[in-house]
């Protein structure tokens, strides 16, 4: 059996920094080396200057690369998201979803498209344990205020939650105008995990498609939304199915005021996290 992670972080983007990102990423190693008896060698972190989408593809095509059932895989993002427009010549086919590296400037090859995600996991057979998180946003120019919804009932009402920032990048106004012409169009995002249930993977996202993801702060101390629950609760059930998990997630972010909603995709989700 053998043990990969590969695990993205970063804080340091140019006009959009985010706090919790390299948080996030230490956290996660840690509970992989403490919970789930992975090697420190095992586990690439990949933070900063130096998570560039060269990077980034090297270490991903690195993790999936001689896979066999029984190893045990994982891809960990924390970072920017976006949506670019799918262009063929001068005519917009629609939106992707990308991720955004650390070199990102909304266009090629300085991003990373979820077809380039499908194109690498699609390799990895069945039997092998994986899980992908992402703890980013996979809107664009859509966004929402963090606010609890109105309850019409007396029940008390959950706290504010100390929002530190969103975790999706700002368009630009030539692409902001590209994503205005497919919507026009009628094209709708294409989610990142859109060839997920094709893949023997178990995929958390930190949001819906409409939704961004909160870089927050936990008793003086920078995560994402996502990571810190998630993690929070991997510590108490990580033999617990996906699905299950992350119903616990959700709950835990409602109760908390966050009305980020994480979604799951995948063949895997049935299964537990990396077992």
């Amino acid at each position: 059996m053998t043990d990969k992670a590969v695990i993205v972080a970063i804080n340091s983007y140019p006009g959009a920094p985010l706090s919790g990102c390299l948080n996030d990423a230490q956290d996660a190693a840690e509970e992989l080396v403490s919970a789930f008896g992975f090697k420190s060698a095992a586990i690439r972190l990949l933070v900063e200057k130096r998570a560039t989408a060269k990077a980034i593809l090297e270490r991903l095509r690195w993790l999936a690369r001689d896979a066999k059932p029984g190893d045990r895989l994982l891809f960990w993002y924390s970072g920017h998201g976006a949506q670019v427009a799918d262009q063929n010549g001068d005519e917009v086919k629609g939106m992707d979803d990308v991720i955004c590296p650390v070199d990102f400037n909304w266009e090629e090859p300085r991003l990373i498209r979820d077809d380039t995600f499908y194109e690498i996991f699609k390799t990895i057979p069945d039997g092998v344990h994986f899980a992908w998180v992402s703890d980013s946003c996979h809107s664009g120019t859509l966004t929402r205020e963090f606010e609890p919804p109105a309850k019409k009932t007396s029940a008390k009402k959950a706290p504010k939650p100390k929002i530190l920032g969103e975790r999706f990048m700002p368009a630009p106004v030539d692409h902001a105008w590209s994503h205005r012409v497919a919507r026009d169009l009628g094209h709708k995002p294409k989610p990142i995990a859109m060839s997920a249930p094709q893949i023997n993977v178990a995929f958390i996202s930190g949001c819906r498609d409409n939704q961004t993801s909160a870089d927050a702060n936990f008793g003086g101390r920078p995560n994402g939304a996502l990571s810190y629950f998630l993690l929070k609760n991997l510590k108490a059930h990580k033999d617990a199915p996906v699905t299950a998990l992350v119903d616990a997630v959700r709950a835990d972010l409602k109760k908390n005021g966050y009305s980020q909603v994480p979604q799951i995709d995948g063949k895997r989700i049935g299964l537990p996290f990396l077992g």
